[in-house]
């Protein structure tokens, strides 16, 4: 791949920096707005019975913009050309984000997708990530029958030996978190250690007023591949719990 600086420069300036928590208005798990006396927002809330992880998102994607648009488009764009160019933008931020954040992200043996059924759109793009490609295997495999909206382990079958291994989860886009979290319980119950999970953006509905607010404070700040929300996450001052 060529040099990711490079790369994702037509992207760079729709990358919104993710917020740190505790703080608040900012969920607890996903890095997202939660209504002003609530620890997470409703989709994290409602995940609970499956002790949900700290998701790491990249970038805050806002609904209708630049990077919601790749986040889109590089799967579903009927131009095969789009497709690719969009795909490299994409594995740029994650090639930039890796190289960066290692300690945050946490150690680990194997990284895998989060599929859908008949594909697993984000592998065209973690295969051209240097820090990814040499240790990717897709050992999730969505049921056809799924449905993609409800938390159920049972949307995915573990297709090899995970037990013990350290498993760096990834996923394009983090919305209601269904998916993810039942990615997530289905490798626990096989007795993997799920580790990250990175997602490439966290969708926000700037409609909604809790995200508003959010956006309010932190879109017109400058996303860089140096900071996370776990190392240097956004703070608004004076809104600690």
């Amino acid at each position: 791949m060529a040099d990711a600086g490079q790369v994702i420069v037509p992207l760079r300036g729709a990358l919104i920096p993710v917020p740190a928590q505790p703080q608040v208005g900012v969920c607890a798990v996903c890095h997202s707005s939660a209504k002003p006396g609530f620890a997470t927002c409703r989709p994290c809330a409602e995940a609970a019975r499956l002790n949900p992880p700290e998701i790491l998102p990249i970038a805050l994607s806002v609904h209708g913009g630049l990077l919601h648009a790749h986040l889109r488009g590089y799967k579903d764009s009927p131009s095969v050309t789009a497709r690719d160019r969009m795909s490299l933008r994409l594995a740029g931020v994650l090639a930039m984000f890796m190289a960066q954040h290692e300690g945050c992200i946490g150690e680990w043996d194997i990284a895998t997708c989060v599929p859908s059924p008949g594909r697993v759109a984000l592998q065209p793009v973690v295969t051209r990530v240097r820090e990814l490609a040499g240790r990717f295997r897709q050992v999730l495999a969505a049921q056809s029958d799924a449905d993609e909206r409800t938390l159920d382990p049972e949307q995915f079958a573990v297709t090899e030996d995970v037990a013990g291994r350290r498993v760096l989860l990834l996923d394009d886009t983090f919305a209601s978190g269904a998916k993810l979290f039942s990615a997530v319980a289905a490798l626990r119950r096989r007795d993997a250690v799920v580790v990250g999970p990175v997602v490439i953006g966290r969708h926000i509905q700037c409609g909604w007023p809790p995200s508003a607010d959010l956006l309010s404070w932190i879109e017109e700040r400058v996303w860089s591949e140096r900071r996370c929300a776990r190392c240097a996450g956004e703070r608004r001052s004076g809104t600690l719990f």
